[in-house]
């Protein structure tokens, strides 16, 4: 149910990005700037209300994406994931970016929309993409690769600890042995670009759809667990017996015996 209601928010957002865009067939750049602007919008009025109150019963760390629909209380990396799923809402791949900031990764949180000519970067936060020469949208390589052009299109109230001095789109040691090991396993299948530029944390946008997926996934490997265990315990080859026909030995219950006549 609440994974229905969390879907049904983000199409709504999707057709009102639509229907502002003033046209039935919108462009993919329209799509992407309408619901960089509508996004940046909602979480200058939002985040007004809820910065500094906390709502105790959604303090956790994997708190539903509505959440940070509600309160923007994440701050950049709201408005990036919430960015994200509504691109993916309106059939656009997008992957999330972290920042490089003092040397550090994660300083701040973007979002990368693929459009036909290539990646776009878009920072919610600030309502703000980059123009390059000739006219297109611009990627986080475009940017980093010549900040000092670039930076003359950022907002009066930009960070400028910001200066897009790196990026990863996942972050492969969060889980020591676990992540390098599945790092190594998509260098073999992908290759070493495919994978640096792989943001697994778009797959985990939609976390009642994640949780829901793990309770089959328990429940089918407890299923397969007790089958395996019971014949284990039971399943013994079919023989046949000296009057010409099969039984099954040491079935579960006593003095039962199952015999298959040889056709």
């Amino acid at each position: 149910m609440e994974n229905d209601y969390e879907n049904e928010l983000f199409k709504e957002m999707a057709d009102y990005v639509k229907d502002r865009a003033g046209t039935s067939a919108p462009s993919e750049e329209t799509l992407v700037l309408q619901s960089l602007h509508f996004i940046h919008f909602m979480g200058q009025t939002r985040s007004g209300i809820f910065n500094k109150k906390e709502i105790s019963a959604l303090k956790s760390s994997i708190h539903p994406l509505s959440y940070d629909l509600m309160t923007f209380k994440g701050a950049c990396t709201s408005y990036a994931f919430i960015l994200s799923r509504l691109l993916n809402e309106l059939h656009i791949t997008t992957r999330i970016a972290q920042m490089r900031v003092n040397g550090l990764y994660g300083g701040h949180i973007l979002v990368e929309a693929k459009m036909a000519k290539g990646w776009a970067v878009l920072d919610g936060n600030y309502d703000l993409c980059f123009r390059k020469r000739d006219g297109g949208l611009a990627s986080f390589a475009d940017v980093q690769g010549h900040w000092n052009s670039y930076h003359n299109q950022v907002p009066a109230n930009y960070n400028e600890a910001y200066r897009y001095e790196g990026v990863r789109y996942t972050n492969w040691n969060k889980i020591p042995i676990v992540m390098p090991l599945l790092k190594d396993v998509f260098y073999l299948f992908l290759g070493h670009n495919r994978t640096e530029s792989l943001s697994l944390r778009t797959m985990l946008l939609n976390k009642y759809r994640i949780l829901f997926r793990i309770i089959i996934g328990l429940f089918l490997f407890e299923a397969l667990a007790a089958i395996y265990i019971y014949w284990r315990k039971y399943g013994k080859p079919v023989t046949a017996n000296s009057h010409g026909s099969f039984q099954i030995k040491n079935a579960p219950i006593n003095g039962f015996k199952s015999k298959i006549d040889q056709a």
